[in-house]
């Protein structure tokens, strides 16, 4: 039988943020593991730019799939390289690792991303004894002042936000990437019904919403309203027949994010309202007003219908600027209906009630039910 590892803290202290055990759940042994943070693997990492002689974990973050902290790095020449993001990404967290060196590999050199840059990444622990993990280490973008706003993101970065997408999204519009194109790059993350591409995966994914939906009910759903439950019902029906029917063509397609937020993933620095996007693990092959409408979800305003329309808006005269021609104003405006019913399925894999309703509120106030009857319009 083959050895069942899995990483399991035991203790905390000092800024090292704590120590590490494999627990070898199969045999009943305990491994010793050196932290995934340490001088070995960060210089590893770090190959080529000099020879690492210590490592500070200054900060670790929370919240994250993978462990994130930030280090501080020193060469032997005495000189500090300066702070740097570390993340070691192991376990289930491992294949959203390998999609992020995918992306700063592949993809980033052939796009102005706004995405920080990256510093290094090596591969540690394939053998039978240690269980593999990924190490990136890139740019560190609060050591130059970019910071998340959250909720009270201003009016004017939300502009520069969307400005942003556009400019993104226009360079792979219908050219994206092969290896994107495989379906099965990303097939258990939790943003999977936003991949448009192959077709065939618009019966799987529903299929993987249903059974979400399933568990959510008995779970925290257990208190949605027969309004909600009907909703749910109409959409879970109707989501994979119009998702096919929309990207049959192939066409109007790019990479998105999948992830785009203001809570975490998109960063801004005082009175500069371009943005940083870090977190590229769940880019994928999708619509792009998804992140449009991703993003605004969960900022507040007093007419947000009116809000949500200007800024798509924005979004579309930003791709024509930058030659996107072939993508009629009807098209966006249903894919960002379309798209805010997909958030709606996101909250099932996330297995989170708030997340549900503020999708139900969403799709009311831009009256998304129509796009599960009407088809997409000509062009797609």
């Amino acid at each position: 039988m083959a050895a069942k590892l899995v990483l399991e803290p035991i203790r905390m202290h000092g800024f090292n943020g704590g120590v590490w055990k494999l627990v070898d759940k199969t045999r009943k042994v305990d491994l010793p593991m050196r932290d995934g943070f340490s001088i070995e693997a960060v210089g590893r990492a770090l190959a080529g730019t000099g020879t690492v002689t210590s490592v500070e974990v200054v900060e670790r973050f929370t919240g994250c799939v993978n462990e994130v902290a930030r280090l501080a790095v020193r060469f032997s020449d005495s000189t500090c390289a300066g702070l740097m993001i570390g993340k070691l990404a192991t376990g289930t967290g491992l294949a959203a690792g390998r999609r992020e060196r995918a992306f700063f590999e592949r993809v980033a050199p052939a796009w102005d991303s706004g995405a920080p840059a990256l510093l290094g990444a090596c591969e540690l622990g394939t053998t039978d004894d240690v269980a593999p993990r990924l190490l990136l280490v890139t740019e560190d973008l609060g050591a130059i002042g970019y910071r998340v706003r959250g909720t009270a993101v201003s009016p004017a970065e939300l502009a520069g936000a969307i400005d942003a997408l556009a400019s993104l999204y226009a360079r792979f519009w219908d050219a994206v990437p092969v290896e994107y194109l495989d379906g099965d790059f990303d097939a258990e993350s939790v943003t999977r019904c936003a991949r448009a591409w192959p077709p065939e995966l618009a019966v799987r994914h529903g299929g993987a919403a249903r059974a979400a939906a399933a568990e959510f009910l008995a779970g925290e759903g257990v208190a949605c309203s027969p309004n909600e439950r009907a909703l749910l019902e109409d959409i879970l029906t109707a989501w994979p027949g119009q998702r096919a029917a929309r990207v049959a063509a192939g066409r109007a397609l790019t990479l998105i994010h999948a992830d785009f937020h203001f809570l975490g993933n998109v960063l801004f620095r005082d009175h500069d309202p371009r943005p940083r996007i870090i977190d590229w693990s769940e880019l994928k092959p999708g619509l792009g007003p998804h992140d449009v409408a991703y993003c605004l979800t969960p900022i507040a305003t007093d007419d947000r219908p009116a809000r949500d329309r200007a800024l798509l808006r924005r979004y579309w005269d930003g791709l024509r600027a930058h030659g996107v021609d072939d993508y009629p104003w009807e098209l966006c405006r249903w894919d960002h209906q379309f798209s805010l019913i997909t958030n709606l399925l996101q909250a099932l894999f996330q297995a989170s009630l708030m997340w549900f309703r503020h999708g139900v509120a969403m799709i009311e106030a831009h009256d998304c039910r129509t796009v599960l009857t009407v088809p997409p319009p000509r062009g797609s």
